[in-house]
């Protein structure tokens, strides 16, 4: 569960990053279209990493969740916040799927550090 929190920390600290970018460099529509992109990403990774940890948590004690269950319900309230945003806010389509993409970037550094990180050894202490 730890590398789902750092994925998510990972995801707020991109996005912020980005967020600020966009804001200062870009075209109203697309600063937004990235903010509320990234905006969903982050909520909608949030939403999935608590599930995720109650349903494991569950397993792990033998006990069944009703954590898959609301995953379709999430899944359908994200879909709408999506088609949502893009056809009544003022954001650039394309500038939205750039902001709400941050979650692959998150995974793929998270990944990348973890393979890089040294293995430890308990036997020696």
């Amino acid at each position: 569960m730890a590398s789902i929190l750092r994925i998510e920390r990972m995801n707020y600290a991109i996005a912020g990053v980005l967020i600020v970018a966009a804001a200062i460099t870009q075209p109203r529509d697309i600063a937004l279209g990235i903010a509320i992109g990234a905006a969903l990403t982050c909520a909608n990774f949030h939403v999935l990493r608590r599930l995720v940890s109650k349903w494991t948590a569950a397993a792990a004690k033998g006990e069944s969740s009703n954590a898959p269950m609301l995953m379709l319900p999430k899944m359908v309230l994200l879909m709408g916040a999506v088609a949502l945003a893009i056809l009544f806010l003022p954001i650039q389509p394309v500038a939205f799927i750039v902001g709400y993409s941050i979650f692959i970037v998150s995974i793929v550094l998270d990944t990348t550090f973890a393979a890089l990180r040294p293995a430890t050894d308990d036997s020696h202490g």
